[in-house]
């Protein structure tokens, strides 16, 4: 092969110097060249997927709260419609008993910001007892965050309100608790609420 750069002309196989393959390396088109250094590059190499692999899993975990924070701020401009729709349709409503739709959708914008950038965080956190409990506090965090999209997109006619205002009370708790473990260290004695 020829590096279109430099004109340096080298063995695919091995990647040593077209220069010192000849019959004695099994000929020009029959590489049989044992290089311990080509076994590093192999690991090397292995190495580097392995770690932009780590980095992809991340990245892409990132991108789809981003996402799903633009869906959740989208979600918002709708709330107040679905709020007067709820409030209509139980007559007796007040503005206040219909505030839990509100409250779920402000709980589901906050989660997304964070679980967006706790990833930015576990890809930096070294491995240990440390990271994981924070996957396990972020694990349940989505889980709650997911869940409470469910339940805030319900037709109104099914909606519970007393199951999305627990959803968002345990929801928030979640997100205190991953908030509090990393700014005072997961693994310190700090109380969890």
């Amino acid at each position: 092969m020829t590096c279109r750069s430099c004109n340096y002309e080298f063995c695919w196989i091995c990647m040593e110097g077209w220069d010192k393959h000849g019959s004695g390396t099994g000929g020009y088109y029959k590489c049989n060249r044992y290089d311990a250094d080509a076994q590093t590059a192999d690991t090397d190499a292995a190495r580097a997927k392995a770690e932009l692999d780590r980095y992809l899993h991340y990245y892409q975990r990132f991108a789809n709260h981003s996402e799903a924070g633009k869906f959740a701020q989208r979600m918002r401009e709708g709330t107040e419609n679905r709020m007067i729709e709820l409030q209509a349709s139980h007559g007796d409503s007040s503005w206040i008993d219909v505030q839990f739709l509100n409250a779920a959708t402000e709980q589901l914008i906050e989660c997304r910001r964070v679980l967006k950038y706790t990833y930015v965080f576990g890809y930096y956190l070294p491995a240990g007892k440390e990271k994981n409990l924070f996957e396990y506090l972020q694990e349940n965090l989505e889980k709650n965050a997911e869940h409470l999209t469910g339940l805030s997109e319900m037709p109104l006619d099914k909606m519970n309100r007393s199951e999305i205002i627990n959803y968002t009370r345990v929801t928030e708790t979640f997100l205190r608790n991953l908030l509090t473990g990393v700014e005072d260290g997961l693994t310190s004695n700090a109380p969890m609420v």
